[in-house]
C-alpha cells in the first residue's frame, strides 16, 4: 500500500503502462501511455509539494 500521494500516483502510472503493453489497438495503447505520463506528472508535483524535514 502506498504511503504517499506520489507513490500512489506512480503505481497508477505503472498500471497504465501495463495496460498499454497488453493493448492490441494502437489508439488504446496511446491513451494508456498518455494517462501514465499524466500520473507521473502528478507524482512529480506531489513530490515537489511534500514538506522536507
Amino acid at each position: 500500500m502506498p504511503e504517499t500521494d506520489a507513490e500512489r500516483f506512480r503505481q497508477e502510472a505503472e498500471e497504465c503502462r501495463q495496460l498499454a503493453a497488453s493493448s492490441i489497438n494502437p489508439l488504446d495503447k496511446e491513451t494508456w501511455l498518455r494517462l501514465a505520463a499524466e500520473w507521473l506528472k502528478m507524482a512529480e508535483e506531489a513530490e515537489r509539494r511534500r514538506p522536507r524535514f
